[in-house]
């Protein structure tokens, strides 16, 4: 258990850049508008009066965040430059206690990163702050893993989580608390080769207007396994259409394009659409039947089977995240002209006419543990790194979507003509269910899609495998035609 002398220390310190943060220091701003002065002044002594108690000392704040690609590490390295800006506020004001920031950057497997963390968390070092999916909301709150931050995002409203886009904080909520703050958001497009079109015949206007023929829903699923197969057939190309390398959740999004739904938000119950899932099992047997997809797709080397494919045009269509483009030109050599000159990008089209195109997000989190020794200096780091400024820093560099609407105006952001031009596909988009059972549910797409793709079953024996296995999970799914 912490020190009594620990709780003062963190506690003063948090209050002091509160202060700093609101304008109300000395040497940093003057009364701020509509602040009585008489309430200024009381608050400027209260702050002097808590400097002179604060000890000299190092307050160490653990942050653990993850890629897994490597252009997001300002999910980590963000931190570290908060972390600087505070000690330049304490410094400023006299203050001999300083912030260290020590952790990790995970850039291997999502699913030994988790497991790094509930080892960690077991073994009481768990980190102060955990970066993960907000999927994982409700599991770790169950769990007593994480606090509740509620009052923290209260007191600082007004500084910048008033700005938040409204939907994200409900990715961040379970049981009617906050347990997280955004970090970032993102669509998943496809990405298509121009060059591979324009082999195909296609004329410059035809490319890009194909994303808004996708848009209008006039492009579908069907028309995509047409000109994919067009491609393959005339040796353009190795494979139509690749996706992920991995489970996880970009190949449910051809099933969300059928007019399925995953969850449910008046019940809090998670949604099995039957006729959606059959389309969904049927399209992929067909996509690996006619050579379209690689049936080792889902072999584990995202190197060989996706990234690689992919900036060499031996794919034309890329199911993939905007966080990709970014990856393949930092890693995988291409430059900026030659993705503007050889790759476009849209939304997963609609399965049907008369259905919409879609993408998924998967908004990521930051958590504060419940082991977490300074959770008022660990916000305060939530706080400064959630600025516009900040968060720019990652998204800009790792092509993440904003999560404020301010950062949309900001300058480092508007001028990534990328980001501005897929911030539409969030009109589209959906969530992963904030269920603690839904690993157990992706678990179960993961192995129908697996027997499909590697010709272990069929459509329908996957389908009814998948039923099986997800009607095993009990009634917090609901069944629907």
């Amino acid at each position: 258990m912490r020190s009594r002398k620990a709780q003062i220390t963190g506690t003063a310190i948090a209050l002091l850049i509160i202060g700093i943060i609101i304008g109300a220091v000395i040497g940093y701003f003057v009364a701020p508008k509509g602040v009585p002065q008489a309430e200024y002044e009381k608050l400027k002594k209260e702050l002097e009066e808590l400097r002179g108690k604060v000890p000299p000392g190092e307050i160490k704040v653990t942050v653990w965040a993850i890629g897994p690609d490597e252009p997001s590490v300002y999910r980590y390295k963000n931190f570290e430059i908060a972390a600087d800006i505070l000690n330049k506020m304490l410094e400023d004001l006299g203050i001999p206690t300083r912030v260290k920031i020590e952790g990790i950057f995970w850039t291997e497997s999502w699913g030994d990163y988790k497991k790094r963390f509930l080892l960690a968390m077991e073994a009481g070092k768990g980190p102060d702050i955990y970066c993960t999916g907000h999927e994982d909301v409700p599991v770790h709150a169950e769990a007593g893993r994480i606090i509740p931050l509620d009052d923290y995002i209260k007191r600082y409203w007004d500084f910048v989580y008033y700005d938040v886009f409204p939907t994200l904080w409900e990715a961040c909520k379970y049981k009617g608390k906050t347990y997280a703050v955004p970090q970032d958001t993102e669509a998943r497009p496809v990405y298509f080769r121009k060059d591979v079109l324009r082999k195909l015949g296609w004329s410059e206007a035809e490319i890009e207007a194909l994303p808004e023929k996708v848009r209008r829903g006039e492009f579908t699923l069907e028309d995509l396994l047409r000109v994919a197969k067009e491609a393959k057939d005339k040796g353009l190309v190795k494979w139509g259409l690749i996706h992920r390398a991995t489970k996880g959740w970009d190949y449910i999004q051809f099933y969300l394009a059928y007019g399925g739904r995953l969850w449910d938000p008046d019940t809090g119950k998670m949604v099995f659409t039957k006729s959606a899932w059959k389309k969904w099992c049927k399209f992929f047997e067909r996509a690996v039947k006619e050579g379209i997809v690689n049936p080792n797709q889902l072999g584990g080397d995202w190197k060989t089977l996706f990234h690689e494919p992919a900036v060499k045009g031996e794919a034309l269509f890329i199911s993939g995240g905007t966080w990709h483009k970014a990856e393949w030109i930092k890693k995988y050599g291409i430059s900026e002209d030659y993705f503007w000159e050889n790759i476009g990008y849209m939304l997963h089209p609609a399965g049907e006419p008369g259905l919409k195109p879609v993408t998924l997000s998967h908004p990521l989190v930051y958590m504060i543990t419940s082991q977490c020794k300074h959770p008022n200096i660990a916000f305060l780091l939530l706080t400064i790194v959630s600025t516009p400024s900040l968060n720019s820093n990652h998204a800009v560099y790792s092509a993440h979507l904003a999560i404020l609407r301010s950062q949309v105006y900001e300058t480092k952001y508007t001028k990534d003509k990328f980001l501005a031009d897929v911030a539409y596909m969030l009109e589209y988009t959906t969530f992963i269910p904030m269920h603690p059972k839904w690993g157990e549910y992706n678990d179960a797409i993961f192995r129908a899609l697996s027997a499909i793709e590697t010709g272990a079953a069929t459509a329908e024996e996957a389908y009814k495998t998948l039923e099986e296995d997800v009607k095993a999970l009990g009634d917090i799914v609901i069944f629907e035609e």
